[in-house]
């Protein structure tokens, strides 16, 4: 994560701690934040479909508060893996549970920003 500079590590790590808890997941797959797309179609990805669940977000050029709005998004993926109803690749667009995911992901930064503002901070 060396293009992301230590002050925006240390949001990122506590705001995927606050989506944590406000999920209540039981486990946080491993969070991988790269500068490049490796393997990804769109900006993220949660691949849940391997032991070892992993969520993969481009950052490349975007901003610190939409890399995290894409780690919640996938946060909540595995949420709806947690509780057995993500069972087949969900559409990229629309439907019960990317509706969900964008939405809550969109509430999550909302929430979190009024604990720190920094989040929308860009050098």
């Amino acid at each position: 994560m060396s293009f992301l500079t230590d002050e925006k590590k240390e949001i990122l790590d506590k705001f995927v701690l606050f989506v944590k808890e406000q999920l209540e997941l039981k486990t946080v797959p491993t969070i991988k934040i790269q500068n490049h797309r490796d393997g990804l179609k769109t900006t993220a990805n949660y691949d849940y479909t391997k032991e070892n669940k992993i969520i993969k977000v481009c950052a490349k050029n975007r901003a610190l508060v939409d890399v995290c709005r894409s780690v919640a998004h996938e946060m909540v993926h595995h949420k709806q893996y947690e509780q057995g109803r993500l069972k087949v690749q969900p559409p990229d667009i629309g439907g019960e549970i990317e509706d969900e995911a964008n939405a809550k992901a969109g509430q999550y930064i909302k929430m979190y920003s009024k604990k720190d503002p920094n989040i929308y901070d860009e050098d």
